[in-house]
């Protein structure tokens, strides 16, 4: 059940009035502090030739391969210097073939265990947060000793339990969570450039 929708027969102007009174108090709910500590491991991860992959599921799997090109493209080009960044949604073959071979909840694991490495990230994406391929990767990025962030909805789900670092949109509104995950990935990514760039400081 979604978080009661705002009242529809006070007009469109109202429903969307609403819509962005929550979606504001969600983006005001978030805490800073973390958003700062991932800038800073996000940086690390860029400086030491880490890896950040990617993933999630139908809007979340798109958010993950968006997400691709801020943190891949624009890193190079701002940056000058490569950010080895992959989402693991990219490849329809490599889904097709480790689910037909295997199950659809490997579909990312499979290939977790092929780019994820000891120090590498990975940002796992769920709206409900027990998407169970997505937490098998996570299982993955654990073993190999990798850091891992989720970007959850509603109450977290188990995969806010099983990450180092998880962020919760608590809003059972699949659009609403969407989107919050959105602009968290380019809050990450714009502060991240900031930092190469010497736009924003290093941490004292």
């Amino acid at each position: 059940m979604a978080d009661q929708l705002p009242d529809a027969t006070k007009g469109v102007a109202n429903y969307i009035d609403s819509y962005l009174d929550v979606l504001k108090g969600l983006l005001d709910s978030l805490d800073r502090s973390v958003l700062e500590n991932v800038t800073e491991l996000l940086f690390a991860t860029w400086k030491e030739d880490r890896r950040l992959i990617l993933c999630g599921n139908g809007g979340s799997g798109s958010t993950s391969s968006h997400l691709v090109c801020d943190f891949q493209k624009n890193i190079y080009l701002d940056g000058g210097k490569p950010f080895e960044v992959v989402a693991l949604t990219d490849s329809p073959a490599l889904l097709l073939a480790w689910g037909n071979d295997t199950s659809f909840e490997n579909v990312f694991a499979g290939q977790a265990r092929t780019w994820v490495r000891k120090n590498d990230v990975l940002i796992a994406i769920s709206g409900s947060g027990n998407s169970k391929n997505v937490l098998e990767a996570v299982k993955v990025a654990n073993d190999v000793g990798a850091t891992t962030i989720g970007f959850c909805g509603y109450d977290g789900g188990k995969l806010a339990e099983m990450v180092t670092i998880p962020i919760v949109a608590e809003r059972r509104n699949m659009q609403q969570v969407e989107d919050v995950h959105m602009i968290l990935g380019h809050i990450l990514f714009s502060a991240l450039r900031d930092k190469i760039t010497g736009y924003l400081p290093s941490a004292s």
